[in-house]
């Protein structure tokens, strides 16, 4: 299987009514029985999937907030791929273009460029966002097991949800045996739908929102960034964004220890056990920076802001390389996680 190029997927049709057949599914909870086993089943699938697109997709294969071994890499690139968030090499690809145009015209999912719906969900189905531009993450491409892994992403996350339902129908793991149906409603469709809109609620309500009892802005990023403590724990420390954006290679997104990140976390868990090391940290002047006020309220009215012309021009300067030698190396940038080694 070649690793370089563009690596075609499924058609955007197939990934449309894909994404209606798991929301229709969910409609299943008025109909199929709920049970205690059932409920644990949705609460642990759901965090799983989270993980899988916070901690692997986009702080491991994104920005290489940590390093590890090439199985446990493997098993990474597997937990994306099962947990219905396509492959980890598309995801980062997609992710790391973001960093690069954050709330640009080329940032497709961006609600300031785009509006809402589409920045939600909607650019999933497009024919431009289908297919993965190998050459544009080799650091990920150049491991065969993740090429190979993001071509098929589809077949593990539907062998997630037949090992589901038989585990539901022919086991009494779930309360009782014959439950193939509930326990395809309540293990697999709504724990995965949910993680769907967490990551897709990170896009939408911490990008172009202005600051309020919900959110605020502890860093000028040069894009529209917030961080949003109501969603802190159902994204497990994602919604941090704006200091995610100040230190995007950070392995942690929470910076204070009053800005709870399960995620990191669980990272550090996993460096306990020897299974990831070389943890990337904040820079200490960006932490000092993030403690003093900031300057300047992000936009006047309006609940979803825009960035007209001449803000767009403002930024496109701020991003030459001046702006890049007033932050601290350490902070990082999308390509430095490019420019990683792979892991062992």
């Amino acid at each position: 299987m070649t690793n370089t190029g563009i690596q075609h997927a499924e058609s955007h049709t197939v990934i449309k009514v894909r994404i209606w057949i798991s929301h229709l599914a969910c409609l299943g909870i008025f109909f199929v029985p709920l049970t205690p086993e059932l409920m644990l089943a949705c609460v642990v699938g759901y965090v799983w999937r989270v993980l899988a697109m916070e901690l692997a997709a986009h702080r491991y294969f994104s920005h290489r907030a940590f390093r590890t071994s090439r199985p446990v890499q493997f098993l990474l690139a597997l937990m994306v791929a099962s947990s219905g968030h396509r492959g980890p090499i598309w995801w980062a690809m997609h992710h790391r273009q973001h960093h690069r145009h954050s709330d640009e015209a080329l940032d497709v999912h961006s609600p300031v460029t785009h509006g809402f719906w589409h920045a939600h969900m909607g650019w999933l189905t497009l024919p431009t966002t289908v297919d993965t531009d190998l050459d544009a993450v080799k650091d990920l491409s150049r491991v065969p097991e993740l090429v190979w892994i993001n071509r098929w992403h589809m077949i593990f996350a539907l062998g997630v949800l037949v090992a589901t339902v038989l585990l539901g129908a022919y086991t009494p793991l779930f309360g009782g045996t014959g439950m193939g149906w509930a326990t395809a409603v309540w293990a697999f469709f709504v724990p995965t739908v949910l993680g769907l809109h967490a990551a897709f609620a990170v896009n939408t309500l911490t990008h172009g929102r202005r600051p309020g009892i919900f959110s605020h802005r502890r860093f000028d990023t040069g894009d529209t960034t917030t961080n949003s403590w109501l969603l802190a724990i159902p994204t497990l420390g994602a919604s941090w964004h704006n200091n995610h954006h100040r230190a995007m290679n950070a392995a942690r997104a929470g910076f204070y220890w009053w800005q709870l990140d399960l995620t990191y976390l669980t990272i550090r868990a996993m460096q306990a056990l020897r299974l990831v090391w070389g943890l990337q940290v904040v820079p200490a002047a960006v932490l000092a920076e993030g403690r003093q006020p900031l300057g300047q309220p992000l936009a006047d009215g309006g609940e979803v802001l825009a960035l007209d012309d001449a803000a767009h021009a403002a930024r496109a300067r701020a991003r030459q390389p001046a702006r890049t030698a007033r932050r601290p190396a350490a902070v990082g940038t999308t390509g430095d996680a490019e420019r990683q080694d792979q892991a062992a």
